[in-house]
């Protein structure tokens, strides 16, 4: 039987057709152990393939595409939860541990407004590892001495001092008296003369208070802003302070060039207590960051230890003139005057030689005689051509018994006076 050629093509075409796809098949079909491995070699990739219908799932591709680089799509990574930051206000202090405290240590009483607070934290950090000194602040972040009920502060340290053992007082206040008034018909309007004057009575009131307790007080003054207007006040309430810390166991901290940068201007920036440039004061350019309220702290207990002597300790302490220089006697009372009779200031007369010269620094009177008198008199040279006879009191033996040069001849005598009985 003869088969037209047009039809013996096309039957030759679908038989290659034929054997074409059983080849794809079978070739798939040997392939799958290969894929298996490759699968395994790539554990964290998704291969995808084609939906075909009823045989869903079923790709006999899939191999091929494996095998020149198919389309393949990583797997969704899980996202990893990631502890959210935790950020510290830029005054709060750091999380540190502080050793156990001994039941009889010493506390030294911090006073003020919020500023106050920080330098109560800053000796704190400082204190940490010290067990016979701890801090414990008075404060009242937006307290000072003016408002219509202002914190009673003489009465709040006076009941401190009297329930424990307090070794010091610091005080850091005024941030919050800026342009609030003193009650009264009409109120006492702020940085009058009233004013200033009903301020500095109740800082010399905090002072007296401490004082009759007999204890130190250091007063750490104001810092520096960028505000003209605040800086005149700040510099206002800063010689109220220092005024009232004339008393020699009150001392004052003046911080203000402290924080200034080197021209003298304004700078929130500057080097902190480890020497390295930081950020000491906040946004609104009046408070401290934590470095600043470090170095406030620092400063502040400089003064302490002067004044305590490793706070009461029978230890090293520093010398007034030259905080690097150490006293190795462990003396515990004051460098000054306490040395002429203790903390009884009416045994002490201010216009008595001895205050005079140990509190005072004036010399003593010159004494007649001595080898240190400035008014002794010294040699006397005479150029003469003749020779007087002269009386001169104390002159051993008399000018006239001195060999006389010929006349034209200038002769210089060396006359030597000493006091009687020499």
């Amino acid at each position: 039987m003869r088969i037209p050629k047009r039809q013996a093509s096309s039957l030759k075409s679908r038989a290659k057709t034929a054997r074409c796809a059983a080849a794809v098949l079978a070739f798939a079909l040997l392939a799958e152990p290969m894929d298996l491995a490759l699968a395994q070699t790539i554990p964290d990739q998704e291969i995808v393939v084609a939906q075909n219908g009823p045989f869903r799932g079923f790709n006999p591709f899939a191999p091929l595409q494996r095998l020149f680089g198919g389309e393949r799509r990583n797997k969704k990574q899980p996202k990893t939860q990631q502890r959210p930051k935790v950020s510290r206000p830029a005054g709060a202090p750091p999380k540190f541990e502080s050793v156990p405290k001994d039941p009889d240590a010493g506390l030294i009483v911090v006073v003020g407004d919020r500023m106050a607070r920080g330098v109560a934290d800053g000796l704190k950090f400082m204190l940490a590892d010290k067990p016979h000194i701890r801090v414990e602040p008075v404060t009242q972040d937006k307290a000072g001495f003016t408002g219509e009920t202002p914190p009673d502060w003489a009465t709040d340290v006076l009941s401190k001092i009297r329930g424990g053992d307090v070794k010091a007082v610091v005080v850091m206040i005024g941030q919050r008296d800026l342009s609030k008034t003193f009650p009264g018909d009409p109120p006492v309007e702020f940085m009058t003369e009233e004013w200033l004057e009903t301020y500095r009575s109740k800082v010399n009131a905090l002072v007296r208070v401490v004082r009759q307790e007999k204890k130190p007080l250091v007063w750490a003054g104001l810092p520096p802003t960028n505000n003209k207007l605040i800086n005149a006040d700040f510099t206002q309430l800063n010689s109220i302070y220092e005024t009232a810390a004339a008393d020699r166991r009150v001392r004052y901290v003046d911080i203000w060039d402290i924080f200034l940068a080197q021209d003298g201007s304004y700078s929130s920036f500057g080097p902190n207590v480890d020497g390295k440039n930081a950020r000491l004061r906040t946004g609104d350019r009046i408070g401290f960051t934590w470095d600043g309220y470090r170095k406030v702290a620092f400063f502040v207990e400089r003064e302490l230890l002067r004044l305590l002597g490793s706070y009461g300790g029978l230890a090293f302490e520093g010398v007034e003139d030259d905080p690097n220089f150490i006293v190795l006697t462990g003396r515990t009372t004051s460098p000054e005057a306490l040395l002429m009779g203790g903390e009884d200031e009416r045994s002490m007369d201010p216009k008595s030689r001895a205050y005079r010269f140990f509190v005072q620094g004036e010399p003593l009177q010159p004494m007649r005689g001595r080898v240190d008198n400035p008014q002794m008199p010294e040699a006397v040279a005479v150029e003469t051509d003749d020779v007087p006879v002269l009386d001169v009191p104390g002159l051993r033996g008399p000018l006239s018994e001195a060999p006389v040069a010929p006349k034209g001849v200038g002769t210089r005598i060396s006359v030597t006076i000493r006091p009687p009985g020499q």
